[in-house]
């Protein structure tokens, strides 16, 4: 019995001290820098504040990770499941302890006060109550203390889902807060610092959590070791996006390399290397192991599972080094103003502002339906070039619009701006819809017997109510309406400009709003309310004057912009155009009308299409009904 329990804390300690060891080694130089400037805190404060961000990291990991590993790799009614959410609840509670320290701790290291000194309360709360770093960091403990009581208490996987969601939203506050909120480049590497937490939780944690129960798993161990290694590799891949996304943002340029901050970021990009390689080694000869041996191959799985934490525990202290080192761009010279005019069509193609989320959700979609193609065939089936030709252009449309010249200029001329959305509402859709994604994914993706979320069951979880509630034309339109009013007539159109939340959520609303209605529009014309070729080509002509109103309102006179538009952009940009007529009319009115235009004819000219094509009535084809038409997920009729 003591031999049992020797082992696996001889694990835990030296996972932890490869943690402790890279912390240290990586952070001493800058602890003496900031021991000149932070002489009345003393060095509880000056290395509390890493040592607490490791736990942080760490302890956002066992929650994060049990909880995804629980919804889709563990059959929900093993002792399995109910021991991750166990596993769970108990990060958790380390996680809102270590929130609570580095709370304390960043208004010591900001108010140059020793711990607990006199006085210092009251401007303790005052700092929770009045600055926003304050408030990010009360805002965390509640939300991680939330999520360790419903930890707790949820057994349904649609209640651990929502968990998970709030979970994961404790990693913002902290990005907001992190060393580079006050520079330029901070609204650019937000998101990627969300997004490299997320995936490393995802990560660590579900990898910790397969340890743990690999006994209780018992012959359900392959099985879930396979669906992790899947979630591992999307983990990695957003990791290494991230990584580079914002590593070459706080570097600037190669000679940022050479300073702390860049040695830190190598030795960082060394460990995820190795990490590669673990992962290749886990797909490539441990999960054979396991389905051919399974008591020995458990064994090495867990020696091998242990070195592999070890080194992403290594990693994560060196995130929490890193994220209190000052990144070579803060101590550079402000960057030159931008020359604002009127960008051209090379432009376009020439500038590039990379978004790593955009990145990462391009490659998914590639890789994915490369893989359903490629699964489709090897059962026996075939996938038309018809269909896979659309998506992977449309794909490449969206990867020029989030990362190329207009995601450059659209946070200076509101032509730009419109020019994204309306691609993103009006033309990519029309290339991603016909390719059909969900209906090849429901070809390709086998439903899973254990009542565990797979692809499958995502899909139909999450899309089908959705394309069920929009499958008439005009409820798609009506939508898309909405979508329109709350970009062009709400805050999100200046929040959506200035940061890079705001232009996250501008971009997905504008994508799925104009896939919803691109998909209503090329379901098969069967019997149902809207399915009619009249009553979709009245849902194009409605969605046209809506854009004629809009674009006519973009249009006008400067003087006669919404105040909220002109306000924000006129004033803070100026007239940045450098033709005279174009100083006169603003071209975004003259941008969403020509992309409109030219999308709603194609649309128009599909519908009509389809309708020649359709089968004669009375030829006994069956007459598929509207449920049959949702699973179908891009309402679209087989040829």
């Amino acid at each position: 019995m003591k031999n049992s329990r020797t082992k696996p804390v001889a694990a835990a300690a030296m996972i932890l001290g490869c943690g402790l060891l890279a912390l240290f080694l990586a952070y001493s130089t800058e602890a003496g820098k900031e021991a000149a400037f932070l002489d009345r805190t003393g060095a509880a404060v000056i290395w509390g504040l890493p040592v607490a961000k490791l736990a942080f990291n760490v302890a956002a990991a066992g929650t994060v990770g049990p909880l995804i590993l629980t919804l889709f790799a563990l059959p929900p009614k093993g002792k399995a499941y109910s021991k991750a959410l166990v596993l769970a609840g108990i990060s958790a509670v380390l996680w809102t302890a270590a929130a609570a320290a580095i709370s304390v701790l960043t208004f010591h290291s900001l108010a140059n006060l020793p711990l607990f000194s006199e006085g210092s309360g009251a401007i303790f709360v005052s700092f929770l109550t009045d600055v926003d770093a304050g408030r990010r960091s009360a805002l965390t403990v509640v939300i991680t203390a939330t999520a360790a009581l419903l930890c707790f208490g949820v057994q349904s996987q649609r209640a651990v889902a929502v968990t998970a969601v709030l979970a994961s939203t404790g990693l913002i506050p902290l990005a907001l807060n992190s060393h580079a909120a006050g520079g330029a480049s901070h609204a650019d590497s937000t998101v990627s610092v969300v997004m490299h937490m997320a995936a490393a939780a995802i990560w660590i944690g579900g990898l910790a959590t397969l340890v743990l129960l690999r006994r209780t798993l018992g012959t359900e161990l392959p099985a879930a070791v396979r669906r992790y290694s899947t979630l591992a590799l999307l983990s990695f891949l957003a990791l290494a996006i991230s990584g580079v996304a914002a590593g070459v943002t706080s570097i600037g340029t190669l000679e940022g390399l050479a300073s702390q901050y860049g040695l830190i970021l190598l030795a960082k990009t060394a460990a995820l290397g190795v990490l590669g390689l673990f992962g290749a080694l886990h797909r490539k000869w441990i999960l054979t192991k396991l389905d051919s041996a399974l008591g020995k191959a458990r064994t090495t799985f867990a020696a091998l599972a242990v070195a592999e934490l070890a080194v992403m525990t290594a990693a994560s202290g060196l995130a929490a080094a890193l994220a209190r080192t000052p990144p070579p761009t803060a101590s550079q010279a402000a960057p030159a103003p931008v020359s604002l005019r009127l960008p051209g069509v090379v432009d376009v193609f020439s500038s590039w502002k990379p978004d790593a989320l955009w990145i990462f959700l391009c490659a998914v979609a590639v890789f994915l339906y490369a893989a359903g193609m490629r699964r489709v065939r090897n059962r026996g089936g075939h996938w038309p070039a018809y269909r896979a030709v659309p998506w992977f252009t449309g794909v490449a449309l969206l990867f020029l619009v989030t990362n190329g010249g207009l995601r450059f200029y659209q946070e200076y001329l509101i032509s730009a701006h419109v020019t994204t959305q309306m691609l993103l509402m009006a033309a990519v859709p029309l290339l991603l819809v016909p390719g059909a994604p969900l209906t090849l994914a429901r070809h390709a993706a086998a439903p899973r017997q254990d009542g565990s979320i797979g692809g499958a069951e995502a899909l139909t979880l999450t899309l089908r109510p959705v394309l069920s509630a929009t499958s008439a034309p005009f409820t798609a339109a009506a939508g898309l309406a909405a979508v329109l009013a709350a970009l062009y007539y709400t805050p999100l159109l200046e929040y959506s400009s200035r940061t890079q939340f705001g232009y996250q959520a501008m971009a997905l609303l504008a994508l799925l709003s104009g896939c919803l209605f691109a998909a209503s529009l090329a379901r098969a014309t069967d019997r149902g309310p809207g399915s009619s070729v009249a009553a979709r080509l009245m849902s194009l002509g409605a969605v046209a004057m809506l854009y004629a109103m809009h674009g006519w309102a973009l249009a006008q006179q400067t003087d006669q912009l919404p105040d909220s538009r002109r306000q924000e952009w006129l004033i803070s940009v100026g007239q940045p155009w450098d033709r005279p007529f174009l100083s006169v009319v603003e071209p975004a009115g003259m941008a969403m009308w020509v992309i409109a235009a030219g999308t709603l004819a194609v649309a128009a000219a599909a519908v009509l299409y389809r309708a020649r094509r359709r089968p004669a009535a009375g030829t006994g084809k069956r007459v598929r009904s509207a449920p049959e038409q949702a699973q179908d997920l891009v309402m679209s009729s087989e040829s």
